[in-house]
């Protein structure tokens, strides 16, 4: 496989309960779930005062 451009696999687990209902959600609103971990992963990060840099050009700009 290509190397992604703005991107980083990501390989963990999670309880099945959440994964449930996260993907569920990703399958009702269209969303990707990987957009849908960007969002949480960065509202994680605020809540804690961590700072961090958005590499993706497209996500930057929002």
């Amino acid at each position: 496989m290509g190397d992604l451009k703005y991107r980083e696999r990501l390989s963990s687990s999670v309880d099945k309960g959440l994964y449930r209902a996260i993907r569920k959600y990703s399958i009702e609103t269209r969303i990707p779930l990987s957009k849908l971990l960007d969002e949480a992963i960065e509202d994680f990060l605020k809540k804690n005062g961590v700072s961090y840099e958005i590499e993706d050009n497209l996500r930057r700009n929002l």
